[in-house]
């Protein structure tokens, strides 16, 4: 079998969005000849059976890269050292992350990791041609809450206005943007900004966003210590309940971003693009139910007084604790899963806004595939359970 020579890398391949791309690269997708290598690369350590992907000669997994070294030289070092055939990586995925209480310093932090590594590549690899950036619905100002800028523009379409300057500023996706804009002029590699909104999917080390994860944790207790088919009222609010979204499940982020990696460089250079299971929005009021029944439990509307997810695991954690014991569930994953920004899940209690994508864009690009929200669910879920972290 013929090669293209194609050489990906992925950076942050222990998140949510970086597992998932190696997971789909090592898939054949788009086709078993597209890439002849595969490098994953990540801060932390970790062994291929813990990241739980295909096995496959193209994957070389590099760990303990620091993209703060804070010296070019240092970090083109440990590139070189690190990664064979660095100089024929042609594609790079950028799923990093690094998290800040102070967003000046978040900003700062994000916008050298991704210079930092786009700058040791040009240097080292003459073959570069595309850099995927992965940001988020936070670029349409979600995150605002009852400042959320967009109030009735909805489909949000990737020509959208930034949010007001004074909000801008603190946001480092914009930053990040900005320095590709910068480091790409008279280059001849290109890039583009893949935009999803809540990502449903899992990550095998645990993830710090990840509402599947959460969730799937507290409908798992909730079924166990109520039954099957008891009914499970929405843990949000009424207005909540309706409110209509488009869901971005983790595969399709991760096919879509290959996609597009691959286009020609006038259908995709320094564009943003808008990514979701699905064009049709759709509302807890039909999410839940799909969740729920997953679990074998009858997904109702909201009713007063119902706990949020990670309440009701924390009111009930001496019985997680036993079942844990009980089943060899693994009880360090399942109480950081309860204690991380994604387990407060805004988008429940906070948010009083339609957000849904329009997804004209990346349609015209030519990705096509769905997925609908059972399935897409469903299959975060079953990631979430080989984790060994529900019943």
């Amino acid at each position: 079998m013929q090669c293209s020579g194609h050489h990906a890398i992925i950076f942050g391949c222990s998140g949510i969005n970086g597992w998932s791309l190696v997971n789909q690269l090592l898939s054949d997708y788009p086709s078993p000849s597209t890439f002849s290598k595969v490098t994953a690369v990540a801060n932390r350590a970790f062994t291929h059976d813990e990241a739980k992907w295909p096995t496959d000669d193209r994957l070389q997994i590099v760990s303990g890269v620091d993209l703060l070294v804070g010296e070019d030289a240092a970090l083109q070092t440990t590139l070189t050292e690190k990664i064979p055939s660095v100089e024929t990586i042609s594609h790079v995925y950028y799923a990093a992350y690094r998290a800040s209480d102070i967003p000046a310093d978040e900003c700062r932090l994000n916008k050298e990791m991704l210079r930092a590594a786009v700058q040791a590549l040009e240097t080292l690899s003459p073959k570069l041609s595309f850099v995927t950036l992965i940001t988020g619905t936070k670029a349409y100002g979600v995150y605002l809450l009852d400042k959320f800028p967009f109030r009735g523009q909805t489909p949000l379409r990737e020509d959208l206005p930034r949010v007001p300057a004074e909000y801008a500023k603190d946001l480092f996706y914009y930053h990040q943007v900005d320095l590709l804009h910068d480091l790409s002029a008279n280059k001849t590699w290109s890039w583009c900004e893949v935009r999803p909104d809540v990502i449903v999917g899992v990550a095998p080390f645990g993830n710090a966003n990840c509402m599947a994860q959460t969730m799937g944790i507290y409908l798992s207790l909730y079924r166990t210590l109520c039954g099957p088919n008891a009914r499970v009222p929405f843990p949000g609010n009424t207005k909540s309940w309706n409110l209509q979204s488009t869901d971005s499940n983790q595969d399709i982020i991760a096919r879509f971003c290959i996609h597009a990696s691959l286009q020609p460089r006038e259908k995709v250079h320094t564009l943003a693009f808008n990514i979701a299971d699905s064009a049709k929005p759709v509302a807890w009021s039909e999410r839940w139910p799909a969740l729920a029944a997953w679990f074998g439990l009858e997904g109702t509307g909201p009713e007063e007084g119902s706990l949020h997810p990670t309440e009701y695991v924390e009111r009930n954690w001496g019985e997680m604790q036993r079942l844990c014991k009980e089943r060899g569930l693994r009880e360090d994953v399942v109480y950081r899963s309860m204690h991380n920004t994604g387990a407060r899940m805004g988008s429940l209690r906070l948010m009083d806004f339609d957000r849904p994508f329009d997804l004209g864009r990346a349609r015209a690009l030519g990705f096509t595939e769905e997925m609908g929200t059972g399935e897409s669910w469903g299959l975060a879920f079953e990631r979430v359970r080989e984790l060994g972290v529900i019943l």
